[in-house]
């Protein structure tokens, strides 16, 4: 073998084993990515159904709905979570908190809030004197998966489709959550 054709050998073999590090560090960077989503994900979901106040977020999304009503913000789909858009600035801080993937505003004052690229999840917001508020608008076929979780605000998960019995299990525990919310309100006006 000539010393040309070893050096080229050579070459190919290092470029070949570069890139065949590059494509490994690639699938565990994203393992490990897609891993700390998924746990993020379901804390997350806690943090949006039981802790957060509806009726502020309500209110937060609807000051969206009027910015874009009043000209100040143009409709589309803002990115927050990472590499945040410019306008997301001017967004309620109630919304920056909760940390959404990305906060879409319709033309007709609907915002929805996506959390996850992995299971789509989050909440959508009607505006006020919205027509369509009566009913559910996560229904696909005879399979619900979204929940109103106050006038107007609706939590929706892809994962209630393949699973409905978890949309029974937080259905369950968002009644029980708005009787303890009543008690206290009541205990405190005593």
């Amino acid at each position: 073998m000539k010393r040309r054709d070893k050096w080229i050998l050579i070459v190919v073999i290092i470029g070949c084993s570069a890139c065949g590090i590059a494509m490994v560090a690639d699938l565990v960077y994203g393992a490990v990515w897609i891993m700390r989503d998924l746990k993020s994900m379901k804390a997350r979901r806690l943090v949006l159904l039981y802790e957060t106040d509806h009726r502020e977020l309500l209110e937060a999304c609807r000051n969206l709905s009027m910015q874009v009503a009043t000209g100040r913000l143009e409709p589309g789909s803002y990115r927050i979570h990472s590499d945040p858009d410019p306008e997301s600035k001017q967004f309620p801080q109630l919304i920056l908190s909760l940390d959404p993937l990305n906060v879409e505003v319709a033309k007709d004052g609907k915002v929805a809030l996506i959390m996850s690229p992995m299971v789509m999840y989050g909440v959508r917001a009607h505006p006020e004197n919205y027509e369509d508020t009566l009913t559910n608008p996560f229904k696909y076929r005879d399979t619900v998966w979204g929940i109103e979780l106050i006038d107007g605000l609706w939590y929706f998960d892809e994962d209630f489709q393949k699973h409905p019995e978890h949309m029974k299990e937080v259905e369950e525990s968002l009644k029980k959550r708005k009787a303890e919310d009543q008690r206290r309100r009541l205990g405190s006006l005593e």
